[in-house]
């Protein structure tokens, strides 16, 4: 696959207004994120400091931003993700740990391309 990652930043260079940011992502049971990679970042968060994020092309087209926790950031680099790999992100509920803790529990899948 040939892609060209900095597609969208030369279209803003070249005066394309048209060009969307991505919207947050909102986890639901049996809403799965799925799409391409297009890209990876990080935030600062008042309350829970570094966040890091995952930009997802669905195949509508649609670009999500998706906040990950430790289970999907690790997951994401031991899985080797990189741009233009497929993902799947399956938000399976909240679940208790051994010491009571509540904790979102998901399913993540990469698919190199």
């Amino acid at each position: 696959m040939n892609h060209d990652m900095f597609a969208s930043l030369k279209a803003i260079a070249a005066g394309d207004t048209t060009q969307t940011f991505p919207t947050f992502w909102t986890h639901e049971v049996k809403n799965p994120l799925i799409g391409i990679i297009k890209g990876f970042g990080s935030f600062e968060h008042d309350r829970y400091g570094t966040q890091e994020t995952v930009i997802v092309e669905r195949e509508s087209g649609e670009l999500v931003s998706a906040i990950l926790n430790e289970y999907l950031s690790n997951g994401i680099r031991l899985q080797n993700a990189a741009i233009g790999d497929l993902i799947l992100i399956d938000f399976l509920g909240k679940e208790r740990s051994h010491n009571g803790h509540q904790f979102n529990r998901f399913n993540l899948v990469i698919q190199k391309v």
